[in-house]
């Protein structure tokens, strides 16, 4: 019965908080959980906020590892109403070098009837212009988007794309004139 509340809001802050939780989806997934015949926890999951420093090695052995476990763990989550993505600090040589990768944008599409809140408080671990429009159209119940940095073909925002949400909170709409 506290399942259902300890699994509520999760954070993942370290390497080792995101294997335990894709270990024990995975468990469950297999019917191995702790409380044997019962479903995933994650299906009382409804935020995930995910504040894994990326760039420190020993928080995540290797980024690509880190992006399949983070993968995986997202789409254990059918309904997931708000994530938040606060990486600390730029993964990269400079911020905005390193991109969000496929991979978690198609988990994110797993929670697409259920995602209200999505929150990209850093300038790192963001999609491209391109991901980023198609994965808006596929999350068709999306209220609130709030990112640092939004890049739209000559600054103007698709009103079609971004049609359900109620609040849009960027820090800089860049214009890129020519862009795709």
């Amino acid at each position: 019965m506290a399942m259902r509340y300890l699994y509520r809001i999760v954070l993942i802050r370290t390497g080792l908080d995101l294997l335990a939780l894709d270990r024990t989806f995975r468990n469950y997934a297999a019917g191995n959980g702790s409380c044997v015949g019962t479903r995933s926890p994650g299906q009382w999951t409804r935020r995930l906020d995910i504040t894994l420093d990326l760039s420190d090695e020993s928080e995540c052995e290797e980024l690509d590892r880190c992006v399949i476990r983070l993968a995986d763990v997202i789409k254990s989550l059918p309904k997931l109403e708000i994530i938040s993505f606060a990486i600390p600090d730029p993964l990269g040589p400079e911020p905005d070098s390193v991109v969000m990768p496929f991979r978690v944008l198609d988990a994110l599409r797993c929670s697409a009837n259920s995602l209200r809140i999505l929150d990209w408080s850093g300038d790192d671990f963001f999609p491209q212009v391109h991901q980023l429009e198609e994965l808006l159209r596929d999350l068709p119940y999306l209220r609130v988007l709030r990112c640092y940095q939004l890049v739209w073909a000559n600054g103007v925002i698709p009103s079609n794309i971004l049609s359900s949400l109620t609040t849009l909170a960027v820090e800089d709409l860049v214009e890129r004139v020519g862009h795709p």
